[in-house]
């Protein structure tokens, strides 16, 4: 059978059992690797093994990384830590809708999901915005105008997270792609294009978000929140105690880098365990165990996920059958176009970033692509696939549906086209780099 049949066809499970969403995620992506492998003719005990030697080399890359930036932000939600650091911004910014970005942005990178970012700042987002507009919610209803407020400040929250999760180094996107890649690359520099972008992003991102936040359609709450300060002063040895971990975060990158120098898959490793090791060193006795065991739970839960993605991704390596498809695209498309094109259709049919990443990684990373674009254009072009299309099949697109209470129409306003649009925009940027800064070499 065609490799491009065989590939459909796979797509085709994964978008099936992820749209009925009765199906585990870790469950749709194994059934699926073993559909492609036993529809491309190879024997059950091959295929097995393939598949676990991917989820085998998923787990020792994400095993520490998962867990520590859940345990992280499962040990400053247990002890109302998070709070603190959402006062600390909201008393200097003095803005809701900028905070929400801004926490987003920076803490998805740190805590390595962007779907715990969420969980865990939603709640306090909206008790923040309750508190500034001066709302009261002791009734059952809670007005319009206050509703539409608070979910501004989900909808900014949720995109701002994924801005820098899916393009920042190190996060669980970027690191299989680099290991992938460009092993040897200077990972770091890459930051130099992905912050100056992102942040750009995120501003223009904030922008629209806060001119509704403050429309004179929703109310005078905007106008009148200075007059409305929360009650109450959180003390800066607390706001400390809660920023600790991610100041571990950022001191032990150069540590790691010039003093124990460090590969790419070694770095993130070492200063995730830190930055957990910090955490649970200021954590009070009676947190540090239960937050750990709650943690690692969850972590437990979308480790597997991922290693699911690496069992797919290494039996379609293995196959071979992925250079068949891609030397069919070669004679009707570009080249740069095939990694954006094979993200967006594997992000469609599963919804995670992380396992678009990854698939991406191990079906590209043995082609003849990796061989004929350069690293950077190549990994920006599977991070804008992965922005392209979150919509049904997209786990937090239905979360940011349950939190707001908005209908599908609002959440791909407010949700899926932002991200289209920053996916665009990295589409773009890769384009430029491919032709005027690292043009294609010729084939060999």
């Amino acid at each position: 059978m065609d490799a491009l049949i065989i590939l459909a066809l796979t797509l085709i499970l994964i978008t099936a059992l992820a749209f009925s969403r009765k199906v585990p995620v870790f469950i749709t992506l194994l059934m699926s690797a073993l559909f492609f492998g036993l529809l491309a003719g190879f024997d059950p005990d091959t295929v097995i093994k393939w598949a676990i030697a991917g989820m085998g080399r998923v787990f020792s890359g994400f095993a520490i990384i998962i867990l520590s930036g859940i345990v992280i932000v499962r040990l400053l939600s247990d002890q109302n830590l998070l709070s603190a650091m959402m006062y600390g911004i909201n008393r200097r910014i003095k803005n809701p809708c900028i905070s929400a970005g801004i926490l987003g942005y920076l803490l998805s990178v740190p805590t390595t999901c962007c779907i715990t970012t969420y969980m865990m700042l939603a709640p306090a987002l909206k008790g923040t915005d309750n508190v500034i507009s001066g709302a009261d919610n002791s009734g059952s209803d809670i007005n319009s105008g206050n509703q539409k407020r608070s979910n501004t400040l989900l909808y900014t929250l949720a995109t701002g997270s994924i801005i820098s999760y899916v393009f920042i180094f190190p996060t669980p996107v970027t690191i299989p792609l680099f290991v992938a890649f460009a092993p040897e690359f200077p990972a770091f520099s890459f930051d130099l294009l992905a912050i100056p972008v992102s942040v750009i992003s995120l501003l223009v991102l904030i922008g629209v978000f806060c001119r509704r936040y403050k429309s004179e359609e929703w109310g005078d709450a905007a106008r009148n929140k200075d007059d409305n300060e929360p009650d109450g002063e959180i003390a800066l040895k607390t706001q400390l105690r809660a920023w600790a971990p991610f100041l571990t975060f950022l001191l032990t990158i150069p540590a790691g880098l010039f003093i124990l120098k460090l590969s790419h898959a070694t770095l993130m490793q070492f200063i995730m365990l830190m930055a957990m090791i910090t955490a649970l060193i200021l954590a009070p006795d009676e947190k540090r165990k239960k937050s750990f065991s709650e943690g690692a739970k969850f972590a437990g839960l979308i480790l597997f996920d991922f290693c699911a993605a690496g069992a797919i991704g290494s039996v379609i390596s293995e196959s071979g059958l992925a250079n068949s498809a891609f030397d069919s695209m070669l004679p009707v498309m570009p080249a740069i176009v095939i990694p954006f094109l094979t993200a967006a259709m594997l992000a469609t049919a599963q919804g995670s970033r992380v396992v678009t990443a990854v698939i991406s990684a191990e079906i590209i990373g043995k082609s003849a692509l990796a061989d004929i674009i350069h690293p950077v254009p190549l990994i920006l072009m599977i991070i804008a696939g992965t922005c392209c299309i979150s919509y049904l099949t997209d786990p937090y697109f239905w979360l940011v549906k349950k939190t707001t209470g908005d209908d599908i129409g609002t959440v791909l306003k407010n949700y899926t086209l932002p991200l289209a649009c920053y996916g665009i925009v990295i589409f773009v940027i890769a384009l430029i780099m491919w032709a005027f800064v690292f043009p294609q070499p010729p084939f060999t």
